[in-house]
């Protein structure tokens, strides 16, 4: 299934994205990889599930155990913007 540049600017229109001559002719074939990638991964026999394999092995992750901090003002200390003990930070709009 080939994308047509019709299409490709329908979808720029739809994403409300002005796309140029350049654009386009650069965008349209890899679009059209794209979905011939897509149609190949469609076609694999996918009909049984894989089994799960268990194995010995154990987690490497480390214990999830609290541990003070020696000195939380160095930490302080560190913050470009601070107000008393706190971090200042742009408010997220």
């Amino acid at each position: 299934m080939a994308l047509t540049k019709d299409e490709l600017l329908h979808i720029a229109k739809i994403a409300r994205i002005a796309l140029t001559d350049e654009e386009i002719d650069e965008l349209l074939p890899q679009f059209n990889e794209i979905l011939e990638l897509l149609e190949r991964v469609k076609q694999l026999p996918l009909t049984e599930a894989a089994p799960i394999v268990m194995t010995d092995n154990a987690d490497e992750f480390r214990a999830d155990a609290v541990s003070p901090f020696e000195d939380p003002d160095e930490i302080v200390a560190q913050f470009p913007r601070k107000k008393d003990r706190y971090a200042k930070v742009p408010p997220n709009l």
